[in-house]
């Protein structure tokens, strides 16, 4: 596969993914992406985490009541539902609950 620049764009410095869920069910409610450019503000994981509660509440979340998760590894491949195994952690994709 041949790759192609696109002109001078800055690499990406660093990235925060944080995931917002109901502890009840582990249903992932919210998903919030922070990509810092080179040359751009860094921000911390605790930053990111509470600027995922503010998005939520933004876009008409009840973000009381929510746990936030903040995901050192790829979002899962393929079709779903994102939800968070309370028990481990890990955040897996599930098939849609035909009752929502």
């Amino acid at each position: 596969m041949e790759s192609a620049g696109a002109g001078n764009a800055p690499s990406v410095a660093l990235t925060h993914v944080v995931a917002l869920y109901d502890p009840a069910d582990g249903r992932v409610v919210h998903l919030h992406h922070v990509v810092v450019l080179e040359g751009g503000r860094r921000i911390s994981r605790e930053e990111a985490e509470r600027q995922a509660v503010v998005s939520a509440r933004e876009s008409g979340h009840e973000s009381d009541g929510l746990r936030s998760r903040y995901l050192e590894t790829p979002l899962p491949e393929g079709p779903g539902v994102l939800h968070v195994d309370t028990a481990t952690g890990r955040v897996h994709a599930a098939a849609p609950d035909p009752a929502r």
